[in-house]
């Protein structure tokens, strides 16, 4: 098994039932807000799915909302909650449960941790095939001035924030989620995280973002699935 360097982040999360285009505001304000200034390479959001064309597979652990296990483009992915700290109001009006998590990722597993995603239902256990197709935009935050500035979502950052918009498809329903993950999680990211998403959330309109509908991927599949 590969080292894996687990990847902290600092988190909030909001799903929707329909796609993104059920949500035309949200979709359009998405796409179009410019709330920093940007690097050259930065083009229109493009939306993708997985490299290989393949649903994340879930481990569904019943009553476990504060950690995910997931196979995804070929590695074991798990992911625990370190902290939840709260719920907190974007833009003056938006409201979001934010929390911090760790990710390890291992690349090259065996075959059969592999085949205990595919064959779940035949060992016994719960797994869910999440269909994911995204738009990314990605913010780098200076080290030195502590700028925000939006560069292209292929750009590689070392410290700044995610904001992806992702149609879901389980078991023929769909739904959308819009998500914002910071990195890296340190004690300088807390007042970054707050400044840049309220700055990207204070020109959404015609839908507002609840706390209800803020939950991490463990909360929100175990509400789906219902186990």
């Amino acid at each position: 098994m590969e080292k894996t360097i687990p990847f902290s982040s600092h988190e909030v999360r909001w799903f929707f039932d329909g796609t993104s285009d059920q949500h035309e505001p949200l979709r359009r304000w998405f796409e179009m807000v410019v709330p920093f200034a940007r690097n050259p390479d930065v083009g229109p959001p493009i939306w993708q799915g997985r490299l290989d064309d393949q649903p994340d597979i879930y481990l569904i652990m019943p009553g476990s909302i504060d950690m995910g296990i997931k196979w995804r483009e070929g590695e074991l992915q798990i992911k625990g909650r370190v902290a939840a700290l709260g719920t907190q109001i974007f833009g003056g009006r938006h409201q979001g449960n934010v929390e911090r998590w760790i990710k390890w990722s291992y690349p090259n597993m065996p075959a059969a941790y592999k085949n205990l995603f595919l064959t779940g239902h035949e060992q016994d256990l719960r797994t869910i095939a999440v269909k994911k197709v995204r738009a990314l935009r990605k913010i780098r935050i200076s080290t030195i001035t502590g700028q925000p500035e939006e560069v292209g979502s292929t750009a590689r950052i070392d410290r700044g924030l995610g904001i992806e918009l992702t149609d879901l498809q389980i078991e023929g329903n769909a739904y959308c989620s819009l998500a914002v993950e910071a990195f890296p999680d340190d004690s300088a990211m807390s007042g970054a995280f707050t400044e840049v998403v309220g700055a990207f959330l204070d020109d959404l309109t015609g839908i507002d973002l609840v706390a209800a509908h803020s939950k991490s991927y463990p909360s929100w599949l175990d509400t789906v699935v219902g186990v």
